[in-house]
């Protein structure tokens, strides 16, 4: 099956970056403006994967339940406002590649494969994150939470890749580490990688059934021929 692969999407937080010390950092900058409390950083992980809007409804339910205190409209837009700003001034300051990332990303370049980041953090965020590591210039196409009309679990942005590119879903392989990357994989007949380091809400990657299940990026190797 890997011989016919053509294009490789990698899901970003949690897959290629571990960017949960900058996302919690400016959670709890937001929270506190609003007077709540810090999040354990454990925590915070398992409010990550489905796109700012949902962190900080997770943020909020959690910060009220243990405060009592609830926000009016006026003050959750607020709260969302502030995370995109501390966010935006935080994208590296914490986090870091997980190990052999960039190495083989350059290698299944060298190899020919077309690569593709698929994400549903803010667009807006996606290519400055990946210009601050240096590996931007090695993806041809880059999706965030707003580039189409649906996000993962959806498998609209496979069937975009697949369509920009000409390829059938069986060509496209995706890595992903939580359970929303392999539902899109799935959804879409995609081949997938599920990594067991990332953000998949403190559950098993494998009981979300990957076609491969790795604890190291570079083991991605050695599927593909």
């Amino acid at each position: 099956m890997t011989q016919q692969i053509k294009l490789i999407g990698f899901d970003l937080d949690g897959t290629l970056v571990n960017s949960l010390p900058d996302l919690a950092l400016s959670v709890n900058s937001a929270l506190a403006e609003v007077g709540y409390p810090k999040a354990p950083e454990s925590l915070v992980l398992t409010w990550i994967g489905n796109g700012a809007n949902i962190l900080i409804a997770r943020a909020l339910e959690w910060a009220e339940k243990e405060t009592g205190k609830k926000l009016d409209e006026a003050n959750i837009n607020q709260l969302k406002a502030r995370f995109e700003f501390y966010y935006g001034e935080n994208l590296c300051n914490i986090s870091v590649l997980y190990p052999n990332v960039k190495a083989t990303l350059e290698t299944l370049k060298a190899q020919g494969y077309l690569l593709a980041v698929v994400t549903n953090k803010p667009t807006k965020h996606v290519k400055p994150v990946l210009s601050a590591f240096g590996i931007d210039h090695l993806f041809d196409e880059m999706l965030g939470g707003q580039s189409l009309p649906a996000i993962k679990p959806h498998p609209a942005p496979l069937y975009y890749l697949c369509g920009k590119f000409g390829l059938y879903p069986k060509q496209v392989l995706f890595v992903g580490d939580s359970k929303n990357d392999i539902l899109a994989a799935h959804s879409a007949g995609c081949p997938v990688v599920g990594l067991t380091y990332g953000y998949n809400y403190n559950i098993p990657i494998s009981e979300a059934h990957p076609d491969w299940v790795f604890d190291d990026f570079a083991d991605i190797l050695k599927i593909i021929k």
